[in-house]
C-alpha cells in the first residue's frame, strides 16, 4: 500500500509523538534497572551502562518496604470506590436523564457546579467530618468520600440521554421494575459510557496522593503512591529503587490503557455526540 505525502508526513508526525511521549516510561524502567553505583543525581547518562542491568532495585524494594501491601491497600480501595461509583454514578445519571421531577435541571447544574471546584478547597470540612465519624487510619476514610463523582454523574446523564424512551416505556410495558429497566435495559445500552467511566475512576483513585496522605497514617495502611513517598531519604535519594517503585506503581494504569483505550475512546465519542 503507497502511502500519499500528506498521509506520510502525518505518520511520521505520529510516530515523533509517541518516541517523545515513551521516552519516559522506557527511560524509568532503565533507570529501575541500573545498579545503584550508576545512578548519580544528575549524571545518568543515556543508555551508556545498558551491559550492566541488574534487578537489585526489585529485589530491595520487595525485600526492605511494604510494597506488596500497599499495592493491595491501593487495589482494595480502587475496586471498591471504581464499583460503587459505577453504580451510584449511574442510577444518578439515568434519574436525571430519563426521570421527570422538580428541580431535575437544578439538580443537574449543581452536579456541573460542583465540577468547577477544586478538591483541595473541601479537603478540610471533609476531613473534620472524617474526624467526627472515628474514620481517620482506615480505608473508609479514603472510600466514603469518594463514592460519587459530579464528573461521573454528569458524564452518564449526557450518555443515557440517548437511551430511547420507547425502549424504556416497552421494558415497563412487560411488567419490568425501575431496577430492572436500569440493570438489564440502560446498564447493557450504555456499556462504552460505563467502560469509559470505570477506567477514569480506578486510574483517578490510583494516582491519588494528597487526600490518601491527609487520612492514613500507619505505615500498613498506606496507599501505594503514598508509600512509595516515603521511600525517599531526608538527605539522600535512592533513585534506583523510587523508578522501581514508580514502575510497578505505573504497571497496572499503563496495562489498563494498553488493553482498554478502544473503550476509552469509543465512550467518548459516543457520549460526546449524544444528548
Amino acid at each position: 500500500m503507497k502511502l500519499s505525502k500528506k498521509n506520510l508526513y502525518i505518520y511520521s508526525f505520529l510516530f515523533i509523538w509517541a518516541v517523545f511521549t515513551l521516552f519516559p516510561l522506557v527511560y524509568m524502567l532503565y533507570s529501575s534497572l541500573l545498579h545503584p553505583d550508576d545512578i548519580k543525581a544528575g549524571s545518568i547518562s543515556l543508555f551508556s551502562n545498558i551491559d550492566r542491568l541488574t534487578t537489585i532495585n526489585y529485589a530491595e524494594l520487595f525485600s526492605d518496604s511494604m510494597i506488596t501491601r500497599w499495592f493491595i491497600n491501593s487495589m482494595i480501595i480502587c475496586l471498591t470506590v471504581t464499583f460503587a461509583q459505577l453504580i451510584i454514578n449511574g442510577m444518578a445519571g439515568y434519574a436525571l436523564a430519563k426521570k421527570k421531577f422538580a428541580l431535575n435541571d437544578m439538580m443537574f447544574w449543581s452536579f456541573v457546579a460542583v465540577m468547577m471546584v477544586p478538591s483541595q478547597i473541601v479537603c478540610i470540612p471533609v476531613f473534620i467530618m472524617v474526624c467526627d465519624f472515628k474514620l481517620i487510619d482506615t480505608f473508609w476514610a479514603v472510600i466514603l468520600p469518594s463514592l460519587v463523582s459530579p464528573f461521573g454523574v454528569f458524564m452518564m446523564r449526557q450518555y443515557m440521554q440517548g437511551v430511547p424512551d420507547e425502549v424504556l416505556d416497552s421494558a415497563r410495558i412487560d411488567g419490568c421494575s425501575e431496577l430492572g429497566t436500569f440493570f438489564k435495559i440502560v446498564v447493557p445500552m450504555s456499556l462504552p459510557a460505563f467502560s469509559t467511566l470505570g477506567i477514569f475512576v480506578f486510574i483517578a483513585n490510583w494516582n491519588a496522593f494528597l487526600w490518601p496522605l491527609l487520612v492514613l497514617f500507619s505505615e500498613q495502611n498506606y496507599t501505594l503512591a503514598v508509600g512509595l513517598a516515603t521511600l525517599q531519604g531526608q538527605h539522600t535519594i535512592d533513585y534506583g529503587l523510587l523508578m522501581a517503585g514508580a514502575f510497578v506503581s505505573a504497571a497496572p494504569v499503563i496495562m489498563i490503557f494498553a488493553f482498554f483505550s478502544k473503550y476509552i475512546i469509543k465512550g467518548a465519542t459516543e457520549g460526546a455526540v449524544k444528548g
